[in-house]
């Protein structure tokens, strides 16, 4: 299993709505693709996925990075406590806004939502940060990767073909 298929797979095995969370905020703000829905946004990280997968192991392994990189530095601090620390005082700031008739209540509802799921969010997310660092460990630490690269540098002379299906890949994306 590459880098890329291992993150894919820790990725699909993830509870809906942290697959939607994950999507959306990898698609728009590391690809830059802001025009998706968080339900399309799954499906695009779910084809970058495969794009990566099907190119050289020198591109498998630094997309597995910019995965890590971006991931980590977005989600990190949801796989503890005081990670939520911050997020449960704006739901609760927005909601005594929007009771004072403030600009916030339109987002109340979401807010009262995202503050009542919280405690259900917190387990899915440290469960997630668990097995996200233990994927760290075994397969997506710089070394780990490094050496999958040059273990499979043999697969270097099938880069051309997966070079031109990569093409393909996009140019079919592109008529989408």
């Amino acid at each position: 299993m590459t880098p890329i298929e291992a993150i894919k797979h820790w990725y699909v095995s993830l509870d809906d709505e942290l697959q939607s969370d994950i999507a959306y905020m990898f698609v728009s703000l590391t690809l830059g693709d802001c025009q998706f829905s968080p339900a399309a946004a799954v499906r695009r990280l779910l084809q970058w996925f495969d794009l990566r997968s099907a190119g050289t192991e020198y591109e498998d392994a630094l997309a597995a990075v910019v995965f890590r990189a971006s991931f980590e530095y977005m989600f990190a601090d949801r796989f503890t406590a005081a990670g939520w620390t911050f997020p449960e005082q704006l739901f609760k700031d927005v909601i005594r806004e929007a009771a004072e008739g403030k600009e916030a209540s339109k987002f109340a509802t979401r807010a009262f939502r995202l503050l009542r799921n919280l405690p259900d969010r917190k387990t899915k997310w440290r469960e997630a940060g668990e097995n996200w660092n233990a994927l760290v460990n075994s397969v997506l630490n710089d070394d780990a990767l490094k050496q999958w690269t040059t273990s499979n540098s043999w697969r270097a002379t099938s880069g051309r073909r997966r070079t031109e299906n990569t093409r393909k890949y996009c140019e079919s994306a592109d008529s989408e």
